[in-house]
């Protein structure tokens, strides 16, 4: 129970991304699909963590846990626990963009709202792009949590024969992709479980204004915050000057060109994001309204509708 508190109160940017998952993912689906996504996002994390750690190498290739830098997390059967938990919230919300992209939208003065219908929301393509988001968030994020030593992340694994990509192998992005596939594939099978379950799977949603940006919103922040990072390994001058990594290459001139490239992949997602929003034909139409609201009924939106 101590580690568990340690985890969440010594990695703050973790807890405080699982808060915005929950308040997120509760305005969007509700509290049972929720829980039911945190947990099985866990739980197929857990998994792929555990046999490429301790089994096989696969889905991610191989990787080593320093359980020294570890000590005060809760570690289970070699996995840290906060990491596997992290992919709960880092599949929702590049499933909830994917869903952003694919969808109409509903304005009335500032305010914004995502019109997502079921056959939107549980689609292939959704399924496809959630999975793609995903791995974008890594190819930002495991660069740069690769050199923990130099932030407050710490040196908590390594690569025992590094990759291509900055020294991360491409084998990891691989898993990545498969398990954010696997982790929404599971949930949309859920959802239609759920909604085929005589009306128990029935979602009553709250009108929130600004709801239709919080996905790309918070998509943005945890891709930021890791480039932000990058940025600061590779300026602030922690690296030493005589570090040296890929051979003879100056660790300094490789984090600074990981930083730069990072802005290259993320900015052109969130211009195209700020297109979707802005551009007049995304605008939803009043059949696609009305079908949304009669899968997710919510009053007060209805009212304002009327």
């Amino acid at each position: 129970m101590l580690e568990l508190l340690w985890s969440f109160t010594f990695r703050p940017y973790v807890t405080l991304f699982l808060l915005a998952f929950l308040a997120m993912s509760w305005l969007e689906q509700g509290w049972l699909r929720t829980i039911l996504w945190m947990v099985s996002g866990y739980l197929v994390a857990f998994v792929a963590e555990y046999c490429s750690t301790q089994v096989n190498g696969i889905p991610f290739g191989w990787y080593v846990y320093n359980y020294e830098a570890l000590s005060n997390d809760l570690v289970i059967a070699g996995v840290p626990f906060f990491d596997s938990l992290s992919f709960s919230f880092l599949s929702y919300v590049s499933f909830s963009f994917a869903q952003f992209f694919m969808s109409s939208l509903w304005r009335q003065g500032l305010d914004v709202q995502r019109v997502t219908p079921r056959r939107v929301r549980n689609s292939a393509f959704v399924l496809f792009l959630g999975a793609v988001l995903m791995v974008v968030i890594d190819l930002i994020t495991d660069p740069v949590t690769h050199l923990g030593r130099y932030w407050f992340l710490g040196e908590i694994y390594y690569y025992p024969e590094p990759g291509y990509h900055f020294s991360v192998p491409l084998a990891n992005y691989a898993g990545w992709f498969v398990v954010g596939w696997i982790i929404i594939f599971i949930n949309q099978r859920i959802d239609a479980l759920l909604v085929a379950g005589a009306g128990r799977g029935q979602v009553t949603l709250r009108h929130v204004k600004f709801k239709g940006l919080f996905a790309p919103l918070f998509w943005a922040g945890i891709v930021l915050f890791q480039l932000g990072v990058t940025y600061w390994v590779a300026f602030s001058g922690v690296i030493e000057p005589e570090a040296t990594t890929m051979g003879e290459a100056n660790l300094t001139v490789i984090v600074r060109a990981q930083a730069i490239s990072g802005t290259f992949v993320i900015v052109p997602i969130l211009l195209l994001a700020l297109a979707h929003l802005l551009r007049r034909g995304s605008e939803a139409s009043p059949a696609e309204i009305s079908e949304w609201l009669e899968e997710f009924p919510c009053e007060r939106l209805k009212q304002r509708l009327i």
